[in-house]
């Protein structure tokens, strides 16, 4: 079988929207293969199948990196990204300003 370009940019958002930002994880390969199967519904392919052409397709930069982020952008939608960014700023101002004894609050530098 020959992948297309369609065909790849589709492996690679079920990627994006399997693996949901996460790092590690061993469940994404089921979740992107029935995600791709229902962009590519007459596209027969193996889970490891998909799992190797992807890792292939962003090894040998087929899509330049702006193809990647949109992609990207595309797969994950913006309100997982969100809750994400309000508890990394929380935990960054809960780091970066806390109270001393007398109550004061203190900035630590890095």
């Amino acid at each position: 079988m020959r992948w297309t370009t369609q065909m790849n940019s589709n492996a690679l958002w079920a990627y994006f929207r399997a693996k949901g930002g996460e790092t590690g994880g061993f469940a994404y390969p089921a979740r992107m293969h029935r995600l791709f199967a229902e962009l590519e519904p007459s596209v027969t392919v193996t889970k490891q199948n998909l799992v190797d052409r992807v890792r292939y397709i962003l090894r040998s930069n087929t899509f330049d990196v702006t193809e990647l982020e949109r992609l990207r952008r595309e797969a994950i939608p913006a309100e997982d990204a969100a809750p994400q960014l309000a508890e990394q700023t929380a935990n960054v101002d809960a780091a970066v300003n806390t109270r001393s004894h007398s109550g004061a609050t203190c900035s630590q530098s890095p």
